[in-house]
Protein backbone atom coordinates (compact mmCIF):
# COMPACT_ATOMS: atom_id res chain seq x y z
CA UNK A 1 0.00 0.00 0.00
CA UNK A 2 1.42 3.44 -0.92
CA UNK A 3 0.64 6.58 1.09
CA UNK A 4 0.69 10.05 -0.45
CA UNK A 5 3.10 12.71 0.86
CA UNK A 6 0.24 14.55 2.54
CA UNK A 7 -0.77 11.35 4.36
CA UNK A 8 2.86 10.80 5.50
CA UNK A 9 3.10 14.36 6.76
CA UNK A 10 -0.15 13.98 8.69
CA UNK A 11 1.02 10.66 10.09
CA UNK A 12 4.34 12.17 11.31
CA UNK A 13 2.36 14.87 13.11
CA UNK A 14 0.00 12.56 14.93
CA UNK A 15 2.68 10.02 15.86
CA UNK A 16 3.97 12.69 18.19
CA UNK A 17 0.58 12.76 19.84
CA UNK A 18 0.89 9.18 21.02
CA UNK A 19 0.36 5.59 20.03
CA UNK A 20 -3.44 5.87 20.23
CA UNK A 21 -3.76 8.61 17.63
CA UNK A 22 -1.33 6.88 15.29
CA UNK A 23 -3.27 3.63 15.61
CA UNK A 24 -6.54 5.38 14.78
CA UNK A 25 -4.94 6.95 11.69
CA UNK A 26 -3.59 3.59 10.56
CA UNK A 27 -7.04 1.99 10.89
CA UNK A 28 -8.59 4.91 8.98
CA UNK A 29 -6.11 4.53 6.10
CA UNK A 30 -6.59 0.77 5.97
CA UNK A 31 -10.37 1.15 5.93
CA UNK A 32 -10.25 3.73 3.15
CA UNK A 33 -7.85 1.58 1.13
CA UNK A 34 -10.13 -1.46 1.55
CA UNK A 35 -13.14 0.48 0.30
CA UNK A 36 -11.11 1.74 -2.66
CA UNK A 37 -9.70 -1.59 -3.76
CA UNK A 38 -12.46 -3.87 -2.38
CA UNK A 39 -15.72 -1.94 -2.94
CA UNK A 40 -18.94 -3.14 -1.39
CA UNK A 41 -20.89 -5.60 -3.53
CA UNK A 42 -23.23 -3.98 -6.05
CA UNK A 43 -26.84 -5.05 -5.41
CA UNK A 44 -27.95 -7.61 -7.96
CA UNK A 45 -31.06 -6.58 -9.90
CA UNK A 46 -33.93 -8.96 -9.26
CA UNK A 47 -34.78 -11.26 -12.14
CA UNK A 48 -37.90 -9.80 -13.85
CA UNK A 49 -39.30 -13.18 -14.94
CA UNK A 50 -39.52 -15.91 -12.32
CA UNK A 51 -41.06 -19.33 -12.84
CA UNK A 52 -43.73 -20.47 -10.39
CA UNK A 53 -42.87 -23.41 -8.16
CA UNK A 54 -46.19 -25.16 -8.77
CA UNK A 55 -45.30 -28.23 -10.78
CA UNK A 56 -45.91 -26.72 -14.20
CA UNK A 57 -42.23 -27.16 -15.00
CA UNK A 58 -41.56 -23.76 -16.55
CA UNK A 59 -37.83 -22.98 -16.72
CA UNK A 60 -36.43 -19.47 -17.20
CA UNK A 61 -32.81 -19.40 -18.42
CA UNK A 62 -31.18 -15.94 -18.37
CA UNK A 63 -28.61 -15.13 -21.06
CA UNK A 64 -27.57 -11.55 -20.53
CA UNK A 65 -30.65 -9.43 -21.14
CA UNK A 66 -32.54 -12.33 -22.72
CA UNK A 67 -34.69 -14.75 -20.73
CA UNK A 68 -35.30 -18.02 -22.56
CA UNK A 69 -38.54 -19.64 -21.42
CA UNK A 70 -38.55 -23.42 -21.73
CA UNK A 71 -40.22 -26.47 -20.17
CA UNK A 72 -43.88 -26.15 -19.23
CA UNK A 73 -46.70 -28.64 -19.75
CA UNK A 74 -48.27 -29.82 -23.01
CA UNK A 75 -51.92 -30.63 -23.64
CA UNK A 76 -52.79 -34.18 -24.57
CA UNK A 77 -52.85 -33.37 -28.28
CA UNK A 78 -49.49 -31.55 -28.06
CA UNK A 79 -50.96 -28.38 -29.56
CA UNK A 80 -51.02 -26.22 -26.43
CA UNK A 81 -48.04 -25.39 -24.21
CA UNK A 82 -48.65 -23.97 -20.73
CA UNK A 83 -46.29 -21.90 -18.58
CA UNK A 84 -46.62 -20.58 -15.04
CA UNK A 85 -44.74 -17.57 -13.63
CA UNK A 86 -44.52 -16.13 -10.14
CA UNK A 87 -43.86 -12.77 -11.76
CA UNK A 88 -43.43 -11.55 -15.31
CA UNK A 89 -42.05 -8.15 -16.28
CA UNK A 90 -39.39 -6.62 -18.51
CA UNK A 91 -37.23 -3.53 -18.31
CA UNK A 92 -36.12 -1.64 -21.41
CA UNK A 93 -33.67 -3.69 -23.45
CA UNK A 94 -34.71 -7.01 -21.95
CA UNK A 95 -36.20 -9.88 -24.00
CA UNK A 96 -38.63 -12.63 -23.05
CA UNK A 97 -38.04 -15.45 -25.52
CA UNK A 98 -40.66 -18.22 -25.52
CA UNK A 99 -39.20 -21.41 -27.01
CA UNK A 100 -41.60 -23.32 -29.24
CA UNK A 101 -41.66 -26.02 -31.93
CA UNK A 102 -43.70 -26.53 -35.14
CA UNK A 103 -46.29 -28.73 -33.37
CA UNK A 104 -47.33 -26.11 -30.81
CA UNK A 105 -50.25 -23.94 -31.92
CA UNK A 106 -50.75 -21.94 -28.72
CA UNK A 107 -48.47 -20.90 -25.86
CA UNK A 108 -50.28 -19.74 -22.72
CA UNK A 109 -48.34 -18.12 -19.88
CA UNK A 110 -50.05 -17.27 -16.60
CA UNK A 111 -48.74 -14.99 -13.81
CA UNK A 112 -49.79 -16.18 -10.36
CA UNK A 113 -47.99 -13.97 -7.84
CA UNK A 114 -50.52 -11.14 -7.57
CA UNK A 115 -48.20 -8.44 -9.00
CA UNK A 116 -49.10 -6.64 -12.21
CA UNK A 117 -46.88 -7.28 -15.24
CA UNK A 118 -45.02 -4.13 -16.29
CA UNK A 119 -43.43 -4.74 -19.68
CA UNK A 120 -40.95 -2.34 -21.26
CA UNK A 121 -38.97 -4.83 -23.32
CA UNK A 122 -39.47 -7.28 -26.17
CA UNK A 123 -41.66 -10.41 -26.11
CA UNK A 124 -40.91 -12.96 -28.81
CA UNK A 125 -41.57 -16.58 -29.81
CA UNK A 126 -38.92 -18.65 -31.57
CA UNK A 127 -38.87 -22.19 -32.94
CA UNK A 128 -42.51 -22.41 -34.02
CA UNK A 129 -45.49 -20.48 -35.38
CA UNK A 130 -47.39 -20.36 -32.09
CA UNK A 131 -50.01 -17.90 -30.93
CA UNK A 132 -49.09 -16.35 -27.57
CA UNK A 133 -51.45 -15.68 -24.64
CA UNK A 134 -50.24 -13.67 -21.63
CA UNK A 135 -52.60 -14.00 -18.64
CA UNK A 136 -52.26 -11.94 -15.45
CA UNK A 137 -55.41 -11.26 -13.38
CA UNK A 138 -53.57 -8.56 -11.36
CA UNK A 139 -53.16 -6.29 -14.43
CA UNK A 140 -50.86 -5.71 -17.41
CA UNK A 141 -48.99 -2.53 -18.41
CA UNK A 142 -47.16 -2.23 -21.73
CA UNK A 143 -44.80 0.71 -21.28
CA UNK A 144 -43.58 2.92 -24.10
CA UNK A 145 -40.56 0.64 -24.60
CA UNK A 146 -42.57 -2.55 -25.05
CA UNK A 147 -42.75 -4.45 -28.35
CA UNK A 148 -43.68 -7.89 -29.67
CA UNK A 149 -42.03 -10.00 -32.36
CA UNK A 150 -44.31 -12.98 -32.88
CA UNK A 151 -44.94 -15.40 -35.75
CA UNK A 152 -48.68 -15.52 -35.06
CA UNK A 153 -51.40 -13.80 -33.00
CA UNK A 154 -51.09 -12.19 -29.57
CA UNK A 155 -53.60 -11.98 -26.72
CA UNK A 156 -53.09 -10.15 -23.42
CA UNK A 157 -55.77 -10.68 -20.81
CA UNK A 158 -56.52 -10.29 -17.11
CA UNK A 159 -58.91 -13.24 -17.17
CA UNK A 160 -58.94 -15.61 -14.22
CA UNK A 161 -59.18 -18.58 -16.55
CA UNK A 162 -59.27 -19.63 -20.21
CA UNK A 163 -61.57 -22.41 -21.36
CA UNK A 164 -60.86 -25.29 -23.73
CA UNK A 165 -63.01 -28.15 -24.97
CA UNK A 166 -61.55 -30.37 -22.25
CA UNK A 167 -61.61 -27.99 -19.29
CA UNK A 168 -60.14 -24.81 -17.81
CA UNK A 169 -56.67 -23.33 -17.71
CA UNK A 170 -56.97 -21.57 -14.34
CA UNK A 171 -54.86 -18.47 -13.86
CA UNK A 172 -54.46 -19.44 -10.20
CA UNK A 173 -54.33 -22.96 -8.79
CA UNK A 174 -53.91 -26.42 -10.26
CA UNK A 175 -54.70 -27.56 -13.80
CA UNK A 176 -55.16 -30.84 -15.64
CA UNK A 177 -52.95 -29.80 -18.53
CA UNK A 178 -53.35 -33.00 -20.55
CA UNK A 179 -57.10 -32.41 -20.86
CA UNK A 180 -56.76 -28.87 -22.26
CA UNK A 181 -56.99 -29.83 -25.93
CA UNK A 182 -58.31 -27.83 -28.87
CA UNK A 183 -58.39 -24.06 -29.18
CA UNK A 184 -59.07 -21.50 -26.44
CA UNK A 185 -62.77 -20.65 -26.60
CA UNK A 186 -63.74 -18.81 -23.37
CA UNK A 187 -62.38 -16.13 -21.04
CA UNK A 188 -63.50 -16.32 -17.42
CA UNK A 189 -63.49 -13.21 -15.18
CA UNK A 190 -64.33 -14.57 -11.73
CA UNK A 191 -63.76 -11.35 -9.75
CA UNK A 192 -66.07 -8.42 -9.07
CA UNK A 193 -63.81 -5.96 -10.94
CA UNK A 194 -61.31 -7.58 -13.33
CA UNK A 195 -57.82 -6.19 -13.69
CA UNK A 196 -57.04 -3.54 -16.28
CA UNK A 197 -54.75 -3.37 -19.30
CA UNK A 198 -52.78 -0.23 -20.17
CA UNK A 199 -50.81 0.07 -23.41
CA UNK A 200 -48.41 2.94 -24.12
CA UNK A 201 -46.42 1.07 -26.77
CA UNK A 202 -46.58 0.45 -30.50
CA UNK A 203 -47.76 -3.15 -30.58
CA UNK A 204 -47.96 -4.83 -33.98
CA UNK A 205 -48.50 -8.38 -35.21
CA UNK A 206 -47.51 -9.76 -38.58
CA UNK A 207 -49.63 -9.81 -41.75
CA UNK A 208 -52.91 -11.70 -41.32
CA UNK A 209 -52.56 -12.19 -37.54
CA UNK A 210 -54.79 -10.95 -34.71
CA UNK A 211 -54.10 -8.65 -31.76
CA UNK A 212 -56.43 -8.94 -28.73
CA UNK A 213 -56.64 -7.10 -25.40
CA UNK A 214 -59.27 -8.43 -22.96
CA UNK A 215 -59.58 -7.03 -19.44
CA UNK A 216 -61.87 -5.22 -17.04
CA UNK A 217 -60.74 -1.83 -18.38
CA UNK A 218 -58.56 -1.18 -21.43
CA UNK A 219 -56.60 2.00 -22.14
CA UNK A 220 -54.33 2.23 -25.17
CA UNK A 221 -52.53 5.50 -25.81
CA UNK A 222 -50.03 3.73 -28.02
CA UNK A 223 -50.79 2.10 -31.37
CA UNK A 224 -52.30 -1.31 -32.13
CA UNK A 225 -51.64 -2.68 -35.60
CA UNK A 226 -52.78 -5.89 -37.30
CA UNK A 227 -52.27 -5.60 -41.08
CA UNK A 228 -54.60 -8.03 -42.82
CA UNK A 229 -55.80 -9.22 -39.42
CA UNK A 230 -58.14 -8.20 -36.62
CA UNK A 231 -57.81 -6.00 -33.54
CA UNK A 232 -60.19 -6.95 -30.72
CA UNK A 233 -60.57 -4.99 -27.48
CA UNK A 234 -62.99 -6.19 -24.81
CA UNK A 235 -63.73 -4.63 -21.42
CA UNK A 236 -65.53 -7.44 -19.61
CA UNK A 237 -67.62 -6.93 -16.46
CA UNK A 238 -66.75 -8.97 -13.40
CA UNK A 239 -68.08 -12.46 -12.77
CA UNK A 240 -68.72 -13.07 -16.46
CA UNK A 241 -67.66 -15.50 -19.13
CA UNK A 242 -66.75 -14.26 -22.58
CA UNK A 243 -67.34 -16.95 -25.19
CA UNK A 244 -65.72 -16.99 -28.62
CA UNK A 245 -67.45 -18.53 -31.62
CA UNK A 246 -64.30 -18.58 -33.73
CA UNK A 247 -60.95 -16.98 -33.28
CA UNK A 248 -61.28 -13.23 -32.87
CA UNK A 249 -65.09 -13.14 -32.98
CA UNK A 250 -66.92 -12.57 -29.71
CA UNK A 251 -70.09 -14.60 -29.25
CA UNK A 252 -71.67 -13.72 -25.91
CA UNK A 253 -71.35 -12.90 -22.22
CA UNK A 254 -72.56 -15.33 -19.57
CA UNK A 255 -72.49 -15.39 -15.77
CA UNK A 256 -69.28 -16.94 -14.46
CA UNK A 257 -69.76 -20.08 -12.34
CA UNK A 258 -66.17 -20.38 -11.12
CA UNK A 259 -64.41 -19.41 -7.90
CA UNK A 260 -62.53 -16.14 -7.35
CA UNK A 261 -58.77 -15.66 -7.25
CA UNK A 262 -57.05 -15.21 -3.85
CA UNK A 263 -56.10 -11.55 -4.42
CA UNK A 264 -57.74 -8.34 -5.56
CA UNK A 265 -56.57 -7.00 -8.95
CA UNK A 266 -55.02 -3.54 -8.87
CA UNK A 267 -57.35 -0.61 -9.32
CA UNK A 268 -56.83 1.59 -12.37
CA UNK A 269 -54.99 4.35 -10.42
CA UNK A 270 -52.77 1.70 -8.78
CA UNK A 271 -52.02 0.15 -12.16
CA UNK A 272 -50.95 3.51 -13.57
CA UNK A 273 -48.68 4.06 -10.55
CA UNK A 274 -47.08 0.61 -10.84
CA UNK A 275 -46.52 1.29 -14.53
CA UNK A 276 -44.34 4.28 -13.73
CA UNK A 277 -46.72 7.11 -12.96
CA UNK A 278 -49.04 9.04 -15.21
CA UNK A 279 -49.20 7.72 -18.74
CA UNK A 280 -49.10 9.93 -21.81
CA UNK A 281 -52.53 11.51 -22.09
CA UNK A 282 -53.77 10.00 -18.81
CA UNK A 283 -53.36 11.15 -15.23
CA UNK A 284 -54.43 10.35 -11.70
CA UNK A 285 -56.00 13.52 -10.29
CA UNK A 286 -55.99 14.77 -6.71
CA UNK A 287 -59.13 12.83 -5.91
CA UNK A 288 -57.36 9.61 -6.87
CA UNK A 289 -59.40 8.98 -10.00
CA UNK A 290 -58.12 8.60 -13.55
CA UNK A 291 -58.85 11.20 -16.19
CA UNK A 292 -57.79 12.20 -19.68
CA UNK A 293 -55.27 15.05 -19.47
CA UNK A 294 -56.62 18.40 -20.56
CA UNK A 295 -60.22 17.27 -20.84
CA UNK A 296 -61.29 16.41 -17.31
CA UNK A 297 -63.03 13.34 -18.71
CA UNK A 298 -62.83 10.53 -16.19
CA UNK A 299 -61.96 6.96 -17.09
CA UNK A 300 -64.04 4.50 -15.09
CA UNK A 301 -63.76 0.79 -14.54
CA UNK A 302 -65.23 -0.98 -17.55
CA UNK A 303 -64.30 1.75 -20.06
CA UNK A 304 -62.26 1.40 -23.23
CA UNK A 305 -60.07 4.35 -24.26
CA UNK A 306 -57.97 3.85 -27.39
CA UNK A 307 -55.85 6.20 -29.44
CA UNK A 308 -54.68 4.57 -32.68
CA UNK A 309 -55.76 1.26 -34.22
CA UNK A 310 -55.05 -0.10 -37.68
CA UNK A 311 -56.26 -3.46 -38.99
CA UNK A 312 -56.85 -5.13 -42.32
CA UNK A 313 -59.77 -7.39 -41.56
CA UNK A 314 -61.84 -6.01 -38.68
CA UNK A 315 -61.76 -3.90 -35.53
CA UNK A 316 -64.03 -4.99 -32.67
CA UNK A 317 -64.35 -2.96 -29.46
CA UNK A 318 -66.92 -3.88 -26.82
CA UNK A 319 -67.44 -2.67 -23.26
CA UNK A 320 -70.03 -2.34 -20.54
CA UNK A 321 -68.69 1.15 -19.91
CA UNK A 322 -67.93 4.04 -22.23
CA UNK A 323 -65.89 3.74 -25.42
CA UNK A 324 -63.68 6.65 -26.47
CA UNK A 325 -61.57 6.39 -29.60
CA UNK A 326 -59.38 8.57 -31.79
CA UNK A 327 -58.12 7.07 -35.05
CA UNK A 328 -59.36 3.65 -36.20
CA UNK A 329 -58.53 2.40 -39.68
CA UNK A 330 -59.66 -0.87 -41.22
CA UNK A 331 -58.66 -1.56 -44.82
CA UNK A 332 -62.06 -2.48 -46.19
CA UNK A 333 -62.95 -4.39 -43.02
CA UNK A 334 -65.72 -3.81 -40.54
CA UNK A 335 -65.39 -1.44 -37.59
CA UNK A 336 -67.72 -2.50 -34.77
CA UNK A 337 -68.07 -0.53 -31.52
CA UNK A 338 -70.56 -1.74 -28.91
CA UNK A 339 -71.07 -0.01 -25.55
CA UNK A 340 -73.50 -2.28 -23.77
CA UNK A 341 -74.34 0.16 -20.96
CA UNK A 342 -72.46 3.37 -21.71
CA UNK A 343 -71.69 5.91 -24.43
CA UNK A 344 -69.55 6.02 -27.55
CA UNK A 345 -67.45 9.09 -28.36
CA UNK A 346 -65.29 9.10 -31.49
CA UNK A 347 -65.36 12.89 -31.91
CA UNK A 348 -61.61 13.34 -31.40
CA UNK A 349 -60.66 11.29 -34.44
CA UNK A 350 -61.68 9.38 -37.55
CA UNK A 351 -63.25 5.99 -38.18
CA UNK A 352 -62.14 4.89 -41.65
CA UNK A 353 -63.05 1.56 -43.22
CA UNK A 354 -62.38 2.50 -46.84
CA UNK A 355 -60.41 -0.04 -48.82
CA UNK A 356 -57.26 0.56 -50.83
CA UNK A 357 -58.97 -1.55 -53.48
CA UNK A 358 -62.46 -3.05 -53.47
CA UNK A 359 -65.47 -2.29 -51.31
CA UNK A 360 -65.40 -0.39 -48.07
CA UNK A 361 -66.36 -2.08 -44.82
CA UNK A 362 -69.26 -1.16 -42.57
CA UNK A 363 -68.95 1.02 -39.49
CA UNK A 364 -71.40 -0.24 -36.86
CA UNK A 365 -71.84 1.75 -33.65
CA UNK A 366 -74.17 0.50 -30.90
CA UNK A 367 -74.63 2.03 -27.46
CA UNK A 368 -77.10 2.19 -24.62
CA UNK A 369 -76.31 5.90 -24.24
CA UNK A 370 -75.27 8.67 -26.60
CA UNK A 371 -73.17 8.22 -29.71
CA UNK A 372 -70.95 11.16 -30.65
CA UNK A 373 -68.92 10.82 -33.83
CA UNK A 374 -66.17 12.66 -35.62
CA UNK A 375 -65.28 11.84 -39.19
CA UNK A 376 -66.72 8.61 -40.62
CA UNK A 377 -65.31 7.31 -43.89
CA UNK A 378 -67.46 4.41 -45.19
CA UNK A 379 -71.05 3.25 -44.92
CA UNK A 380 -72.18 3.51 -41.30
CA UNK A 381 -74.93 2.25 -39.04
CA UNK A 382 -75.44 4.01 -35.73
CA UNK A 383 -77.98 2.33 -33.49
Amino acid sequence: MRLTLSCLHLLSQIIGQGRSAATKFFLLVCSSTYLTYCPLPTPVQAQPIVEANDGTGTVVNPEGNQFNIDGGQLSGDGANLFHSFQKFGLSEGQIANFLSNPNIENILGRVTGGDASVINGLIQVTGGNSNLFLINPAGIVFGAGASIDLPASFTATTATGIGFDGGWFNAIGSNDYASLVGKPNTFDFAVSQPGGIINLADLAVKEGQNLTLVGGTVISNGTLTAPGGQVTIEAVPGENLLRISQRGNILSLEVSPSATVPFTPLSLPELLTVGGGDATGIEVNREGTVQLIGSGIQVQDGDVVVQDISAGKQVVIEADGNIRTASITSDGGRIFLNSRKGEIDTSSGTLDSTAVSGDSGNIDLKAEGNITTGSLNASSNNG
